[in-house]
């Protein structure tokens, strides 16, 4: 399951989530004021490659 991160429009409360990708914008409620105003935010991901720098290669 994927990890999404939220954001309450009522009391700007971020938070994160882990959901099933099917679910990932149904039934959302805050955990600190509980309104029904969330967003999913669009998150950043980090990844290794095998590259120059990437800690990686079998170089590094």
């Amino acid at each position: 399951m994927p990890m999404y991160e939220y954001r309450c429009q009522e009391c700007g409360e971020k938070y994160e989530q882990l959901r099933r990708m099917s679910e990932a914008d149904s039934n959302l409620v805050c955990p600190r004021c509980a309104s029904q105003k969330v967003e999913r935010l669009l998150s950043t991901f980090a990844s290794g490659g095998c590259g120059p720098g990437g800690g990686g290669g079998r170089f590094s």
